[in-house]
């Protein structure tokens, strides 16, 4: 399923389990791009490379 924008910001501010995680994300990428000075598009592909792989982690 396909969600807008919208659909996902109302969420993020409707549901508080949705916004703490997308908190946790992003304070992540924050982290990741201040430690190792990559550009934001390195950023934008470790999340694309990551989709997916969050249940296969073993």
């Amino acid at each position: 399923m396909t969600f807008t924008d919208k659909q996902l910001l109302d969420a993020i501010k409707g549901n508080i389990d949705v916004k703490n995680c997308f908190n946790k994300i992003s304070d992540a990428c924050k982290e990741l791009q201040m430690k190792t000075g990559c550009p934001d598009d390195d950023i934008d592909r470790f999340l694309e490379f990551a989709i997916g792989k969050w249940d296969n982690s073993d």
